[in-house]
């Protein structure tokens, strides 16, 4: 008996490889990537590529293992929600978007890369050095402004 229930759970499985999540994505224009308009510089460009775009653009890099009946459909489901939060591939329509300029905020309170990604994405591991840098950048690109910055307006402002 378990051996039957072995089989068809087997087979159930082998069948279900052949659904697999749509993964296709529209013509974008290469000019309209942040990384481009932005003119990272190559160091910065790997850090995000790395950390960021596998979720949070069009260019999608998917291990083996997301190909693989249901993990696929999950692991296609968080990409998706990645981009509607934020997309670096369609920079014109995201530039100016809260997501957007959060986006060293979301690196230095530890909510990006999210950390089950990082693990088992070794280019995502960023130590405390690349984090700052891509920190730094983000705001200084993105027209985010330093922690305490605020208080340091406000101090001139009254002056």
């Amino acid at each position: 008996m378990i051996k039957r229930i072995l089989l068809v759970l087997a087979l159930l499985f082998a069948v279900a490889q052949f659904f697999q999540p749509d993964r296709s994505v529209p013509v974008i224009d290469p000019a309209d990537d942040m990384l481009a308009m932005s003119n990272a510089p190559p160091g910065i460009r790997k850090l995000v590529m790395g950390a960021c775009y596998d979720c949070h653009s069009y260019a999608t890099d998917y291990p083996a293992w997301a190909y693989i009946t249901p993990v696929n459909f999950v692991i296609e489901h968080h990409i998706e929600e990645g981009r509607e939060h934020l997309n670096f591939s369609a920079w014109t329509a995201q530039a100016g978007r809260e997501e957007a300029r959060e986006c060293g905020e979301s690196i230095a309170e530890g909510e990006m890369p999210p950390g089950n990604y990082a693990r088992m994405h070794g280019h995502a591991q960023l130590s405390a050095a690349e984090k700052q840098e891509l920190i730094a950048w983000f705001n200084a690109t993105l027209g985010t402004e330093e922690p305490g910055s605020d208080a340091m307006e406000e101090e001139e402002e009254r002056d």
